[in-house]
């Protein structure tokens, strides 16, 4: 214990006696060990953490499939539920919900749109998570006349009600109804998603859904002893039950069946490959910055062989001096690496404040794993670049050393100090290369058509409760008198209304059925009509106008479509091809639901508009229908005002024309389609920026390590460089002979990364968009960006020797 607090005392005094050394490398490590913590306290939330809830292990999802018709992930009916409750064996209890909703809260303060959740009384006793304040739901207030109870999150309790234990047992005013405030949940939780409540959902058991009628999300707990396996195989044979007894409804020549997955699972989503690849790429960045201190240990090490030699003739053993170097190593790495944590603190805050769509978020934070983690990584840090340096330093050759004249320069040490050169600069083109990748992915998905124009139009949301707004003829007066009132705003060239906008996260698909015109004039079944699954929308006539949308043939809905005419629809380019290849849409029909009489309800083709991408700039998406709002009313809607004006400006008087009708209605995701259309790429954005930051600092430091290795090379040939200069050789060819140097350790490195960036980007092929995992352009442009790096790095002490004074470098010792 005695030697070791020496050895740190003494590596204290050196580490003191060059500061810009200690501090070079301290500044490197830290931005590498920090932005490793940074990332891997994400990647310890999201994905390595167990969910917070009792058992989290036994929690699945359980999920239908369609796979003919391109469904693999098909929400659960209430029968189903039922069912699944009552028949199958593995599952200790199951628990019904929907995802989504949201209902207007009125009363005190402003109208307010709030996220709802309607949920089974099971749901919280199977995730274990009791009330913060009151209670959760009881068993009978999942019945039909008893749902008239709600449950806060913590965070609309402090923010709407201040906090305010009085309100259990009071009533609030959600969607013109009053509901008794029963409990408020603890902080932090919000499943699923972020949910402002939750209400009960209330099955009527003698009057359920059908079976096509797929909306609930159903979560099961498996009884303790069960494997998921014998859970899966409980559900398979669930499933082959249902295709026996019910034929009609479910089939097995579409693929019908159910599956499940672990809750933890889904929770993190499709996160987990990105948060690895730039957990990889932040690994690069602090090997590079290992390499970096190495040589510069290394270098360093050359000024102190003198030392090493004394400390040899005096008796010191060749392991108690890589003992003491490795202990500078160590103590330069935990300096290195509690700023690191520092940093990371920060930068994780700052992770946050982006608040990119990553599950969990609410709960990232560097906790005692992320410590260790980073202790770990401090360790090895300080073992890998302090190894090296420690172990030639060892073999100081003695008598070599003590001659005044002796330089002390080994074969060996340049070797491995262009091996690690070589391999600062494959890892960095690597980074590089991955980093050039999804920049190029990010600009092919923005570069796509989205079928619309984003520019000069404002949105927003209502939603209209059934309670106040009963009827379809309600619903249609209110939203053309709403419309009209927009419509004379100054700057207003048009106003639209559909039921689920692009890029807002809101959809309604449903199977889609064409008329067979070759069936004859008998009527088929139902189920052996041709049908795709189709994205719904209902749309005001003048909608198309005000997104700008194309018309590719025929005509746009007009106010004549109205609730006495016949039924009629507009599909995009991508319906007409799915059933017209050679494209004739107009005047067929396609069957928009049942008559209550049974039969079709059939609707004919007046119009063909350009596809929309509804789901993201780098989804395609399914094919679009639309139906006339006055024929298909829908109670929520997205407006979309169309302005000459900036679009902002509008919203107050939205606001007002909205409160004139109905003051107890709330604008809601109110942003401009610039900012939508932004939003929507912010977490692409998000990753671009972090990839390209980190492939940044990795190029400065292998520049950084090129110009290293050739000051060096340069000082240690500074006699043989004057020798040369002193008989006749030009500074061109110093200039040349020095940078033919050090662009050949470049190019090898450049070599052996495209070679390893070749295989390994093939790991990411997932995470890009209309690029090659393999792109040879961008492969290019990175190397001969890498390679004009070195080339500068390797000119600045090239230059640096064509100035040496010969007489002077040749009585240089």
């Amino acid at each position: 214990m005695e030697r070791l607090l020496q050895d740190i005392r003494y590596s204290i005094r050196v580490l003191r006696k060059s500061p810009g050394f200690t501090l070079v490398a301290v500044i490197a490590l830290a931005l590498g060990i920090g932005a490793n913590t940074a990332i891997f306290s994400v990647l310890n939330t999201v994905v390595l953490r167990p969910l917070a809830f009792k058992d989290p292990e036994r929690l699945m999802k359980i999920w239908g499939k369609i796979e003919a018709q391109g469904i693999p992930k098909n929400w659960i009916s209430e029968p189903e539920y039922y069912e699944l409750l009552e028949q199958t064996s593995s599952f200790e209890n199951l628990a019904a919900y929907t995802v989504g909703d949201g209902v207007n809260l009125t009363g005190a303060g402003d109208p307010l749109r709030v996220s709802a959740s309607q949920v089974n009384a099971s749901l919280f006793p199977i995730l274990g998570v009791q009330a913060a304040e009151g209670r959760t739901f009881l068993e009978d207030e999942d019945q039909p006349g008893k749902e008239r109870v709600v449950v806060l999150s913590h965070n609309l309790w402090r923010a709407r009600f201040n906090s305010d234990a009085g309100i259990v047992g009071n009533n609030i005013s959600l969607n013109n109804q009053n509901y008794t405030v029963v409990g408020v949940m603890p902080s932090g939780f919000a499943f699923p998603n972020k949910v402002d409540v939750w209400m009960p959902i209330a099955f009527n058991r003698a009057k359920l859904r059908g079976r096509g009628s797929h909306y609930l999300d159903v979560i099961a707990k498996l009884k303790p002893g069960v494997s998921t396996a014998q859970a899966k195989a409980d559900l398979t044979s669930f499933a082959e039950t249902l295709i026996d007894k019910f034929p009609n409804n479910y089939k097995r020549e579409v693929g019908f069946g159910m599956y499940l997955n672990p809750l933890h699972e889904e929770t993190v989503g499709n996160v987990r490959p990105l948060l690895i690849l730039l957990l990889v790429a932040v690994g690069f960045v602090l090997l590079i910055a290992c390499f970096n201190v190495a040589n510069m240990l290394l270098a360093r090490a050359a000024s102190r062989e003198r030392e090493m030699a004394v400390r040899l003739a005096l008796g010191a053993g060749r392991t108690r001096l890589i003992r003491q170097l490795l202990t500078e190593s160590l103590l330069l790495a935990l300096i290195g690496g509690a700023l690191g944590v520092l940093l990371a603190y920060g930068g994780v805050r700052l992770f946050v404040a982006f608040n990119p769509d990553v599950p969990r978020i609410a709960e990232i934070g560097v906790d005692p794993r992320v410590l260790l983690f980073s202790l770990f990584v401090t360790v090895l840090t300080g073992i890998i670049f302090g190894l090296a340096p420690a172990l030639h330093s060892s073999k100081t050759n003695l008598n070599e050393s003590l001659k005044e004249g002796g330089r002390g320069a080994t074969s060996s040490r340049h070797i491995v100090r262009n091996v690690v050169v070589i391999a600062e600069v494959a890892m960095a083109l690597f980074v590089l290369i991955g980093a050039g990748l999804t920049i190029k992915s990010f600009k092919r998905a923005l570069d796509v058509d989205l079928g619309f124009q984003n520019d000069h139009a404002l949105t927003f949301c209502l939603s209209l409760p059934q309670t106040k707004y009963k009827d379809n003829a309600q619903v249609i007066a209110f939203y053309r008198r709403l419309i009209d009132q927009i419509k004379v705003l100054p700057g207003v060239q048009a106003v639209g209304g559909i039921s689920e906008l692009p890029l807002s996260g809101a959809y309604s698909s449903g199977s889609t059925f064409v008329e067979d015109t070759t069936a004859g004039a008998g009527l088929p079944r139902f189920e052996e009509r041709p049908f795709i699954e189709a994205d719904r929308r209902m749309v005001t006539p003048d909608y198309f106008a005000s997104l700008g949308m194309r018309l590719l043939k025929g005509r746009l809905l007009t106010e004549a479509d109205n609730e006495t005419a016949p039924p009629v629809t507009v599909v995009d380019e991508s319906f007409e091809r799915a059933f017209w290849p050679e494209g004739d849409a107009l005047g067929k029909r396609v069957a928009v639901g049942r008559n209550p009489q049974g039969g079709f309800k059939w609707g004919e083709i007046v119009g063909v508009v350009a596809h929309i991408r509804h789901y993201g700039f780098s989804k395609e998406g399914r094919e679009q229908i639309y139906f006339p709002h006055a024929q298909r009313p829908a109670s929520d809607m997205y407006l979309t005002i169309r302005t000459t004006l900036e679009p902002a400006g509008l919203t107050s008087a939205a606001r007002s024309a909205v409160a004139s009708i109905d003051s107890d209605l709330p604008l809601y995701e109110v942003k401009t389609l610039e900012q939508l259309t932004s939003d929507s790429v912010s977490q692409s954005r998000l990753n671009v920026m972090l990839l390209g930051l980190f492939a940044a600092v990795a190029l400065l430091l292998a520049a950084v390590g090129i110009y290293g290795v050739m000051s060096y090379t340069v000082t240690q040939r500074t006699h043989e460089i004057g020798i040369r200069m002193a008989l006749g050789a030009r500074p061109a060819s110093v200039l040349t002979m020095v940078v033919r140097q050090g662009m050949a350790l470049a190019g090898i490195g450049v070599g052996v990364g495209l070679l390893a960036a070749y295989f390994l980007t093939r790991l990411m092929s997932s995470l890009l968009f209309g690029v090659s995992a393999t792109d040879p352009a961008t492969f290019v442009v990175i190397a001969l960006v890498l390679t004009i790096t070195a080339l500068g790095a390797c000119f600045v002490p090239a230059r640096r020797a064509t100035k040496i004074d010969p007489m002077i470098a040749l009585r240089y010792e």
